[in-house]
């Protein structure tokens, strides 16, 4: 497999006019890169370089680096490392660097910017109102026609040092991932997503290009536009150039995650300052319950108000942080209704358990007040608002509840699933979730290194 990849490795250069493949030495391709884009003379053959052959060559030059480091031959992986220093060197030069950004800019655009999280990614910015058909153009051409030029310095850089500092790095990331990992067995919520170091060492351009070709197509698309806009104007726009989008059906999701038959615990000795995290599974957005969920979080662990932060920060001063949420890690599928806790000093994770346990007792027991729970449906209608300040933040809104829920007007129906919560509900739900199988544990565990 070895001698077949440096074989790959060094066929990567081909014939501009009939496809005949050249060898080339690293002394021939630093001779090409000279000429970037354009002809030259290899061992007496015409041959055109390009920014595709650029490509393909740090494709074959990474596969054979990373199948070297296996193996005992140092001065072949230095040898190979360098050839793929060399390569990413050739598919740079075609860079024109942050193109597309500048272009946005230079019309006019604000606030671009990019996110994933487990069940969707993001594109997002504002232009002036004049410059939608550019934004047609520029959207609908990347997103059917996507070349990825920079991967290997995007994946060995920025993203890689983002897994070091947000996980391995950090003793609360490694155990939030490690947490994640124990509560799902089977659902791919089991997956952070950022993903394994392995993955990210090995993962090639091509396999970045089939994830994208069989996941970004227009079934799992949704466009959000907010502002001087006609409909009718962006439809036409949207025909014109998004009709390079693949119409292929988006690929469906069979695994179901199993009913938990007991609870999972995990304890992480580290010298590091100790945290706290539980969850206990729920159903997903579409439940009839998910309101519920999500008041049962607000009055026991979220804000200053809360039974958690009123009993642990402020009266017992056992806890630096505590809070609850719904829908971790995210709500389109079955999820987590979870607990986080920050011990202060001297104190350890059991003291929080012990405290949040008590007080999830007390709610299953003797539920909550009306007056916690007008409290919460006061605080929905003063988020909801806030969440729609903005061209911005309504765009991203409408595009959440039509890309995850199905449907854009799911967004004005949550303030009456709010609003029909009774306080029965809410001790009705909390005794059918807070069991001890239904839990997932997770701590750090101080010791000295």
């Amino acid at each position: 497999a070895f001698a077949a990849l440096k074989a790959e490795r060094n066929r990567r250069i081909r014939h501009g006019m009939d496809n005949e493949v050249v060898l080339l030495n690293e002394k021939q391709m630093q001779e090409a890169l000279a000429e970037r884009a354009g002809t030259v003379l290899v061992d007496g053959v015409a041959v055109t370089w390009d920014e595709a052959a650029g490509l393909d060559w740090s494709d074959a030059a990474s596969e054979g680096r990373y199948v070297s480091v296996a193996g005992d031959d140092d001065a072949e992986l230095v040898r190979l490392t360098h050839a793929f220093s060399l390569a990413k060197d050739a598919a740079r030069a075609f860079v024109v660097s942050n193109e597309f950004g500048q272009i946005v800019e230079n019309n006019g655009g604000r606030g671009m910017n990019a996110g994933t999280w487990t069940d969707d990614t993001n594109y997002m910015y504002s232009l002036p109102s004049n410059r939608l058909e550019l934004w047609a153009y520029l959207e609908g051409s990347r997103m059917a026609n996507p070349v990825l030029r920079e991967f290997y310095t995007e994946k060995d850089g920025p993203v890689t040092e983002e897994r070091r500092m947000r996980t391995d790095n950090s003793p609360f990331g490694m155990l939030l991932e490690e947490f994640q990992n124990l509560a799902f067995k089977a659902h791919p919520y089991h997956v952070s997503t950022i993903g394994w170091m392995s993955d990210l060492n090995t993962i090639t351009r091509q396999d970045c290009q089939d994830f994208y070709d069989t996941h970004y197509v227009g079934e799992n698309m949704t466009v959000a536009i907010v502002g001087d806009v006609k409909f009718e104007e962006v439809k036409k726009l949207a025909e014109k150039y998004f009709q390079g989008v693949s119409s292929k059906p988006a690929p469906e999701l069979d695994t179901v995650e199993p009913a938990q038959k007991g609870e999972k615990r995990m304890v992480v000795q580290d010298d590091a300052q100790p945290f706290y995290l539980c969850g206990f599974h729920t159903g997903n957005y579409a439940h009839p319950d998910a309101a519920v969920y999500q008041a049962i979080a607000d009055i026991i662990g979220q804000g200053r108000t809360s039974r958690l932060y009123k009993r642990l920060v402020k009266e017992d001063k056992i806890a630096a942080q505590v809070v609850s949420f719904a829908g971790f890690p995210s709500d389109k599928y079955p999820s987590l209704l979870a607990f986080m806790g920050i011990p202060v000093k001297d104190v350890d994770a059991l003291q929080i358990e012990a405290a949040i346990f008590d007080e999830i007792d007390k709610l299953v027991a003797d539920g909550v007040t009306q007056a916690e729970l007008d409290g919460v449906k006061r605080r929905a209608k003063a988020g909801f608002v806030r969440g729609l300040q903005g061209n911005m933040g309504l765009a991203r809104q409408l595009s959440y509840y039509q890309g995850l829920h199905g449907d854009w007007r799911e967004m004005f129906k949550q303030l009456d699933a709010i609003d029909a919560v009774t306080v029965e509900d809410v001790q009705r739900v909390a005794a059918e979730i807070f069991v001890p199988n239904n839990r997932t544990v997770s701590y750090i565990e101080t010791v000295e290194d």
